[in-house]
């Protein structure tokens, strides 16, 4: 009897196809909740129980809900400048 692993099919791999996937995201949903912690600062206090930085897709996004967190625990009032 053949050994098991000459029994297996071995595919080639997709040259096409990137060697990794990116994690699924969604930019305007990031700045839609950046935009109504910055007009609303209480809506962080909804999200930062389970929300940290490291789940936006943006690096941007991820130093504005940390700054404007930062902010809003000091009892400062964290708004877009102009």
């Amino acid at each position: 009897m053949a050994p098991l692993d000459s029994k297996v099919l071995k595919l080639a791999p997709d040259q096409g196809a990137p060697p990794f996937r990116s994690a699924p995201h969604n930019i305007e949903a990031e700045q839609s909740l950046l935009g109504a912690i910055l007009v609303n600062n209480d809506a962080f206090y909804r999200v930062s129980d389970f929300l940290e930085p490291k789940h936006f897709f943006e690096p941007i996004h991820q130093t504005i809900y940390e700054t404007s967190g930062s902010l809003v625990r000091m009892g400062k009032v964290a708004t877009r400048s102009r």
